[in-house]
């Protein structure tokens, strides 16, 4: 099949968008494809991707998301494609062909106190329209597929559950000498530091989880909370200072792409106990690289991390700090959710995303639906 598909790559630098974006060009680039592709986005990172690959072009779209600009822009740009690919809800109103988008989680719907102002309304009032008439959604999870149909009585044989993926050229277990001396720009020492990984967002639950770490450290825990995401430009955010204030939590800020793995990799565990994921990719990456993980029992988290993760409530400040004590100092049930973890890890690959992705595509442009 000889057909194009037209592909909004803007998103390409963001935390979980930018890195399902990545790795599914990537693998594009890489699979036996007939389809032509129009990559909108930056040039140069983008041909970093597709590595001169001849079905791929690439085109400069600089303008942001959510803007009047991508509206009247996207349309424009992916005109004569058989099909657009919106990797986020951000779909064009003006686009009058086949419309596919990855849904990554409802969060604006289902807490839209988190909207910032009456346009935020309106837009999400506009975009709701237009993603009720798409031909084809993708999602992360489960959780996230009942959520479109309820949300937006979807009927459910037009959506498609693609789980996302672990890169295990990248993350996997390291050998300990290069661990500690990646650990040194930060200061942290192996296996002695309780790690979040996250932008700092309310929905994240950060405070209930720095709360119930105070608790432990009270009973005796001794290991630091380190957290280490993004806090400039988010609407609704926690209060840094507030969570600083409490002994033994540090923030360490954005963590480079090459420093990730070996956080993991020195950590005594991850902590993510956070109240909405649309899937939830920290926990992954943790256990591929052989880190245990607390995890909490909402939304999408339990269908991604199975039996391989401590699982809590995330409302209960004293549950997080018994469950903190216990991953740190239960020798037997760290042993068990790192073996475990590791093989779960290996169930996420971006090929398998990729390859069902370009299955998907097909089957919409066919009129399979």
């Amino acid at each position: 099949m000889s057909a194009t598909v037209a592909f909004d790559a803007r998103m390409l630098g963001a935390s979980g968008i930018g890195t399902y974006i990545y790795y599914l060009l990537r693998e594009f680039a890489a699979a036996e494809t007939e389809l032509r592709f129009n990559l909108m986005g930056d040039p140069e990172k983008l041909a970093q991707i597709v590595k001169g690959r001849q079905n791929f072009r690439i085109t400069s779209a600089d303008f942001p998301i959510y803007s009047v600009a991508e509206q009247v822009k996207i349309p424009s740009l992916a005109r004569g494609a058989d099909l657009l690919h919106s990797p986020h809800h951000n779909v064009p109103l003006l686009w009058s062909g086949k419309l596919l988008l990855t849904f990554h989680d409802a969060l604006h719907w289902d807490y839209p106190e988190y909207i910032p102002d009456w346009r935020g309304k309106i837009y999400l009032w506009a975009i709701t329209k237009k993603i009720r008439r798409a031909d084809w959604i993708i999602t992360p999870s489960h959780f996230t597929a009942d959520r479109v149909t309820e949300i937006f009585d979807f009927p459910q044989e037009k959506i498609s559950v693609i789980y996302e993926g672990v890169d295990p050229e990248r993350f996997f277990p390291r050998d300990e000498n290069s661990v500690a001396a990646a650990l040194k720009k930060y200061d942290l020492t192996l296996q002695t530091y309780i790690l979040y990984v996250g932008n700092l967002k309310m929905h994240k639950n950060i405070i209930r989880l720095v709360e119930g770490y105070r608790i432990a450290k009270k009973r005796g825990l001794e290991y630091p909370l380190v957290l280490a995401g993004k806090i400039a430009g988010l609407r609704a955010k926690v209060d840094v200072e507030k969570i600083l204030s409490v002994p033994g939590v540090r923030y360490i800020g954005e963590i480079p792409h090459e420093d990730l793995p070996y956080l993991y990799c020195g950590a005594r565990a991850l902590a993510f106990v956070s109240l909405y994921e649309g899937f939830g990719l920290p926990p992954l990456e943790a256990m591929a690289c052989g880190c245990p993980v607390l995890a909490s029992d909402a939304a999408s988290l339990p269908e991604v991390v199975g039996d391989a993760a401590l699982i809590v409530n995330p409302y209960d400040v004293d549950e997080i700090a018994e469950s903190l004590q216990k991953i740190c100092l239960d020798l037997k049930l760290r042993k068990n959710l790192i073996e475990k973890g590791l093989e779960r890890a290996k169930k996420f690959r971006w090929q398998n995303t990729a390859r069902q992705t370009l299955e998907v595509y097909r089957k919409v442009m066919e009129d399979k639906i």
